[in-house]
This record gives structure tokens, sequence and C-alpha cells, in this order.
């Protein structure tokens, strides 16, 4: 069923730089004219990646990939970063197994710190320590051989290791603080969600704030993730804006179909996942104006967690009217506040990164050391054993720098898509559980006062 509704997005010539397009259709059949309408859409961006949450008992709705028993969110580049999903009993088991480090040596050339490091860095140690070994063994004089005191470069080593330690701890102090965000605004919604249930005696009211409890994790997840939690989208491939793979000119037929198939950049891409997430939570067709307001601010680059909160408060100001005692509105509105404080400090860790300066030093220092190390590896361990031993060394602590890079963006690492189906599916069950309790003493008065007067007569 097509929602029978709008949404706002950019498009030149039009009014304000915006125009109305058809809501996204979440069904795969329908009448003739819903088929001629999607012909007439054909062009417009569509969402790829949603699974449809009706759907995703049955449909999985991340891609993972297993390396000897280990599943993680599937990487489809070198360059990007391991990213596990929550745990459960079953993987904290395998996650503690005594086995665990055959296991993990098993993997380590399909992990993200050995794909990130093998080139540039792991490459140029290589070819360093190549040359130095064929210079020193095949050309030098006894005694002119180029080298490093390994006792002067074990005090460098020491520093080296310090500043890459304190770089990673400074690094997962970031990531700890935004999954304590995440556990925080996930402890507010459901707290609000069923004070919604608790106090709001309109039922169109608790209906617009639920909605609105269950769109807030998910735009704020777009809002923190340029991609939205979908790490499979590419960015760029051929003249800069691509789809995915199946819908990019490369993967066309011929130049004649290349020709008629429209293009869309990762904007347009990331917005059509934006709709199709939020038409999701629409789909009775109601409050579709607040939709509409979510996707206009979505699609004008303006703070969509902001627009949801400011639309909460207004849900929450008009019980007053409704006959909310006052005290009560203020306690709902308290939880706004939580999410809103929240929210900002997960915006101060997404806009302010670790000192640049110090970023850059440690980098430099990193560079330096890994390739100076074959030079002081040489007398110990001669030509044939410098490359081994150099490429050994350098990934062990170069390795522990990039994981630290990698946590430094936490909400690029941490798998916020499932912490917002977390929110939904709990909204979902206070609202379909909640019952008013009543108690067995009022109960037992009431038949007593029907029993006295069964007439129902007064004096």
């Amino acid at each position: 069923m097509r929602p029978s509704s709008s949404y706002w997005i950019r498009a030149g010539g039009s009014n304000n730089g915006f125009t109305r397009v058809p809501v996204i259709s979440f069904s795969s059949a329908g009448t003739s004219s819903d088929k001629d309408n999607d012909e007439e859409d054909d062009d417009d961006p569509k969402a790829r990646w949603f699974v449809p949450r009706a759907e995703r008992g049955t449909r999985g709705v991340f891609t993972l990939e297993s390396n000897f028993g280990e599943k993680r969110v599937f990487r489809f580049d070198r360059s990007c970063p391991t990213r596990e999903l929550n745990f459960t009993p079953d993987v904290w088991q395998k996650h503690k197994s005594p086995y665990r480090k055959i296991r993990h040596s098993m993997n380590i050339f399909s992990s993200s710190p050995f794909q990130r490091l093998m080139f540039p860095d792991l490459a140029l140690v290589s070819g360093i320590s190549v040359g130095l070994s064929y210079y020193n063994y095949c050309i030098a004089a006894p005694g002119a051989e180029l080298s490093i005191g390994m006792g002067s470069f074990a005090g460098i080593t020491t520093a080296i290791g310090m500043l890459a330690g304190f770089r990673l701890n400074a690094s997962y102090g970031r990531y700890e603080e935004c999954r304590i965000f995440w556990g925080e605004t996930n402890n507010t919604i459901r707290d609000l969600s069923q004070q919604t249930m608790m106090y709001m005696r309109d039922e169109d009211q608790r209906s617009r704030m639920l909605k609105l409890c269950k769109a807030y994790p998910v735009v704020l997840n777009f809002h923190l993730n340029a991609k939205g939690g979908h790490h499979n989208i590419r960015r760029t491939e051929e003249g800069g804006a691509i789809n995915m793979i199946g819908d990019s000119p490369l993967h066309l037929q011929n130049e004649e179909e290349k020709k008629k198939k429209k293009v869309h950049s990762f904007e347009d891409r990331i917005h059509a996942e934006f709709k199709a997430e939020l038409a999701d939570i629409y789909l009775d067709n109601r409050h579709i104006e607040d939709f509409e307001r979510i996707c206009k601010i979505k699609y004008s680059g303006a703070n969509t967690p902001i627009e949801v909160l400011t639309q909460m408060r207004e849900t929450i100001a008009g019980c007053i009217d409704h006959g909310v005692d006052a005290i009560l509105v203020r306690a709902m509105d308290e939880q706004c506040q939580r999410l809103c404080g929240v929210f900002g400090a997960s915006e101060r860790v997404l806009r302010t990164a670790l000192p640049t300066g110090f970023t850059r030093h440690a980098s430099r220092m990193m560079f330096i050391w890994s390739n100076l190390l074959p030079f002081a590896l040489y007398p110990a361990v001669g030509p044939f054993g410098t490359m081994p031993a150099a490429l050994i060394g350098a990934y062990a602590l170069l390795g522990i720098e990039d994981i630290g890079v990698q946590l430094e963006e936490p909400f690029d690492i941490l798998p916020l898509r499932q912490y917002s189906d977390g929110m939904f599916d709990a909204i979902g069950q206070i609202e379909r559980n909640y019952q008013p309790y009543t108690p067995p003493s009022a109960l037992i008065t009431d038949a007593t006062a029907i029993n006295a007067n069964p007439t129902g007569k007064t004096a």
C-alpha cells in the first residue's frame, strides 16, 4: 500500500529549491495506477538496502561475512574498519574460547588492521628491508654495512610504543563515551514511551508521540553517520557519482541503456534510504505532516534530531488542553531534555577529533620508526631475517595506532542501526502490552456497591 501523501526533496527550478514527489511504496504488487506511478518515478532514487521491519524476521538487515566462525559486518573494501553487532551469549562464548588465539592467527590476513596496513605501510617496510639486505650482503664492503645500534633504537621504540598506547586509549575513551550515549538514549526513549502510555489521554496524541519516539533513533543514526549505518553503500566510482553494484551504469548491458539510466548522487541515495526507514513508521497514513516536516529538514541539510524533539515537545505541550496535569507534562518534558543533552554530547564527539597536532605527530613518528626498523634489526637477524622481523615489528605497533584511528570515529564503528531497531521493538512492545492495572480491592468495592443498591436508585 502506498501512503497517500508526499515528501520533500531538493530539486532545481522549484519554489525554495524543493518540490514534492510521491512517498515510497512498500508493496510488491499494486494497482495499475501504482505501477504507472512506479514507471514515472523510475528515475527517482530508490532505497536499495532498506528492509521493511515487517520482513526483518525472515530477511537479514545486515550483510555478514564469516572468517573461521567469526561473523562480522561485511567489509567491501580493505580500508573499511571492523564492525561488530551486539554480542549474544553464543558470541561471548566464542569470544572467550581458549582456542581464540589460534583462530585469530589463522584469519590475520583477512583482518582489518592487516589489510589497511598492507599498502603502503608494510609494503614500504618490506621494500626497505629487501633493499637494505641486498646492499649490505652483496654490495657493501665488510664493516661498511648500513645499520643502527640496537641499544639506541630500543629507547626510541619504547617512546613510540607509549605514544601508540596513549593514542589507542584516547580513542577508546571516545568509543566508550558514545556507547554510553546510545545506552542513555535507549533508556530515555523507553521511559518516554511508557510515560506516554501512562499520562496521555488522547489516543491521537499517544499515537503521534510513539511514532516520534520510533523516528528519533532513526534520524539520530542518519545525523551521526553519513551512510545511516548502510556501510556497504559506495560513495564514488565512475564520474564521482554512482549507485551500488547492480544499479550503476558500469553494470548495464549496453551503451543505449547507459544513456537512459539516471545516475544518482551519494546524497540522493542516502536520502532514499532515510525516507524508507522513516516511512516505515508512518504506514498507517496518520500524522503524515510530521513525516513531511522531518523529510524537508533532512533534505535541506538542517538538523533532523532537533526537528523530532521539537515535534515531541509540541505534542507534550498539547496534553495540557486534554486534561493532563502540568506535573506529568513536566516529567515527560524532562525526558526530552535528557535526549537533547545526550544528542548535544554526541555532536561534540562527532565534530571534535583528537587534537590534530598530536595525531599528525604520532603518524609521522610511526612512519619514521617503521622505516628505520630494518636498519636496527639487520645486525641482529642478518640479511635473511631482516624483512620478516621488520614486518612483524611494524605490524604489531602500527596495528595499535591504526585501531586507535578507527575508534576515533565511534559512530562509524558502533552498530547504530541495530540500536535503532532495538528501540523500535521496545516501543512496539510497550504500545501493545500496556494495560492500566485495577487492584482487586477496587473490583470488590465496586461489586459490594452494586449488590447494596442493585437498582442504582438514590435516596
